[in-house]
């Protein structure tokens, strides 16, 4: 092989991975990954730095972190794949490696069966909750959520039950039981991204309708029942929050700061409540990020 064509082949192999990488949904993939870590870190029962002196930790870990993401990416791809028709109406995804073509279904489908085979074979190492915790986050939202969003918008409020399953996973990956703490971190996430959609799906909302997609967003054209919902939801998440503080998992200086990033979350859907347009659609979804990434610190931070 020349060198000419070996110079040809390395960008054209690094492009093809670039995109079944597209298909796991790396953004999700990423909250994925810092909940479950976030999760994992706060059940640790001894000090930190014993917990890392340990090989079998590093193991259990590994195999937590990379079987989580592994089915929650193959979830991903599963999504693309019964979704292209959809995705091939709308500008934000026509481009997609499946609907442009650049992909085959057949191809993205092995994918999709090889990650979340090699996830769930890692998992059962780890314990048999998690495990069930990664099967019901990947039906709930392959065979659940995404044929539900064409036909009810409550589908939004489905959705967030996988994608909130991976915070309480990598507590129960420690503690092998759903329990209040696991049940708070679940609330959390849950929770949190109601406001964080039902931004996104104003925002986005002629797209969405384009797709066939069924949303309060395309249903509310004054945006003001959308409006509630978000403030609800927002005060809901709010009230998630504080609990890690009251059953004594984190500290003080998380829960003041906890308060106070769903302050500005709950302030922000105030304002689009008030406005109800695109700029305040973006603050929102913008705020929701900063209370995410805030609370991950927090927790990080102010373990007890």
């Amino acid at each position: 092989m020349s060198e000419q064509t070996v110079a040809a082949t390395m960008p054209a192999t690094a492009g093809l991975a670039r995109q079944y990488y597209e298909l796991t949904k790396p953004g999700i993939s990423q909250m994925v990954a810092l909940s479950t870590l976030a999760g994992y870190y706060l059940a640790i029962p001894t000090a930190l730095t014993t917990a890392v002196a340990s090989g079998a930790m590093w193991m259990h870990f590994g195999a937590t972190m990379l079987g989580t993401i592994a089915v929650s990416s193959g979830s991903c791809v599963m999504n693309h794949i019964v979704e292209r028709e959809h995705d091939g109406k709308m500008k934000r995804t026509a481009s997609r490696p499946i609907p442009s073509g650049i992909i085959s279904v057949r191809s993205a489908t092995a994918f999709s069966i090889m990650l979340t085979m090699v996830g769930l074979g890692l998992l059962a190492t780890v314990n048999m909750l998690t495990l069930v915790l990664a099967v019901i986050t990947w039906l709930s939202y392959v065979v659940v959520y995404t044929p539900m969003k064409r036909r009810s918008s409550l589908a939004v409020i489905v959705g967030g039950i996988p994608g909130a399953l991976p915070f309480a996973g990598g507590w129960t990956a420690v503690r092998g039981t759903f329990d209040a703490p696991a049940i708070a971190l679940f609330a959390i996430l849950f929770f949190w991204q109601l406001p964080h959609f039902y931004a996104l799906s104003w925002m986005y909302r002629a797209d969405y309708r384009a797709g066939g997609f069924v949303l309060r967003s395309i249903e509310d054209d004054s945006g003001r029942a959308l409006g509630m919902q978000m403030l609800i939801t927002a005060i809901l998440t709010w009230a998630a929050a504080i609990v890690p503080t009251l059953l004594g998992v984190t500290g003080w200086m998380y829960g003041v700061g906890a308060m106070l990033l769903s302050a500005w979350l709950t302030l922000e859907c105030v304002m689009f409540f008030k406005d109800h347009d695109a700029k305040a659609a973006r603050r929102v979804l913008l705020t929701s990020y900063a209370f995410l990434m805030g609370v991950f610190v927090l927790m990080f931070l102010d373990k007890q």
